[in-house]
């Protein structure tokens, strides 16, 4: 498949319309491509259908990330077309231009900073790279040079619909339950993260993370890692490379919205860690701090929970929030730990700033204000870049005076 070769006088379809959607429509636009868009969102729909739509015949429907085949509502019309199903991905891939070197980076926890993390280490020793794919801007919004390497951050969900990846390396990072309402099981999870070694180039290599798939064997291109040590490193971006000692440091306070320290009040440092969809990352940040205001909550995936009895000792106080807190509830109730529980993020920062911030502020003790709710921010926000700006706003509001 190449772009725009083999798309012209071809029935495409654009299957959801927000920011991965109009990036396409963008593309086929400046190249006068005539598509179909469609959405769930009536008030999306600019372009609308018949009652004859989902009987159309389609060369090719892009597919935004963030739908799920299996489970939509016209799931038979995607079971008759999957074949015909592409992402963004696969468009970018299809141009006629060839990319200097691409490595693919998926797992459940940890893909945006570790892409970040590449890339620091490639701008230190002068080489032009751009970090792709999971990453906020859509690709196809992306311009990328031929002399660029492509860091290309993948969900599961990219993985699983992409088809024309090809990549020069390509790395799993971990896996924990995650998605189990859209994927089923862990071992089908699995499966789909798997899948990113299929795309690799003929001499392209994959590494997985051994203790995510204890039973799966080395082979000629697939080796297993244990660390994210400098031989690992040196493994994805070349022997060459020069990675300096502090390097486990360099991420820290990178990304908004993923372990963000972002403001800091007399003795209370606040972490804006809204990215933080499951309980593995809620740990994982719990790890990297002491005396901590926790707040917590939004809505649980299927699978997950939140055992925090072996983490309370760095933990002062618990606040859960969120139109589904209860089921949270009942299970710091059954680890006998205590919480505090409001409705809105609002009032958290609220009580937090009467009950800690007024009473230590003084204190030769330091606190953390740690905002990793461990769930999925639709009962109350857009999504997780508004609920942590959410987080921020309310925070100013209280302790910016």
């Amino acid at each position: 498949m190449q772009f725009p070769r083999d798309f012209f006088n071809k029935k495409i379809l654009i299957f959801g319309y927000g920011k991965t959607g109009k990036s396409a429509a963008k593309l086929l636009d400046k190249f006068k491509l005539n598509y179909s868009i469609y959405d769930d969102n009536i008030n999306k729909k600019e372009k609308l259908f018949d009652k004859e739509f989902y009987k159309n015949n389609y060369d090719f429907i892009i597919l935004s990330p963030g739908i799920n085949i299996y489970n939509h509502k016209k799931k038979n019309f995607f079971r008759r077309n999957k074949k015909r199903i592409i992402t963004d991905l696969d468009i970018f891939f299809s141009f006629q231009k060839k990319y200097k070197y691409t490595i693919g980076i998926t797992g459940t926890n940890g893909k945006s900073g570790f892409c970040n993390l590449l890339k620091d280490i490639l701008d230190r020793n002068n080489i032009k790279s751009k970090i792709l794919g999971n990453f906020g801007i859509p690709v196809l919004d992306k311009r990328v040079s031929s002399d660029e390497i492509c860091i290309i951050e993948l969900s599961s969900y990219q993985i699983d619909y992409s088809r024309n990846l090809k990549l020069d390396k390509a790395c799993i990072l971990n896996i924990s339950p995650d998605h189990l309402e859209r994927h089923n099981s862990l071992s089908n999870y699995k499966k789909i993260k798997l899948k990113i070694f299929n795309f690799l180039k003929e001499n392209g290599r994959g590494y997985y993370h051994q203790k995510s798939f204890p039973k799966l064997k080395n082979k000629n291109k697939i080796k297993s890692f244990s660390n994210l040590n400098k031989i690992f490193l040196r493994n994805i971006l070349g022997k060459n490379v020069k990675i300096h000692k502090n390097y486990h440091n360099q991420i820290k306070n990178k990304l908004s919205h993923r372990v963000e320290f972002f403001y800091k009040k007399n003795n209370f440092k606040f972490i804006n860690d809204s990215k933080s969809t499951n309980f593995d990352a809620t740990k994982f940040a719990i790890q990297q701090y002491k005396n901590i205001i926790l707040i917590i909550g939004g809505l649980l995936k299927k699978g997950d929970s939140y055992n925090l009895k072996n983490l309370s000792n760095n933990l002062v106080e618990i606040y859960i929030f969120g139109n589904k807190s209860n089921i949270i509830q009942k299970s710091l109730t059954k680890q006998k730990i205590r919480f505090i529980c409001f409705y809105n993020l609002r009032t958290v920062l609220k009580n937090i700033y009467k009950k800690h911030y007024l009473e230590n502020r003084n204190s030769k003790k330091n606190f953390t204000v740690l905002f990793s709710p461990g769930a999925a921010s639709f009962d109350q926000f857009k999504n997780f870049e508004d609920r942590g700006n959410k987080f921020k706003k309310y925070t100013y509001e209280f302790f910016k005076n």
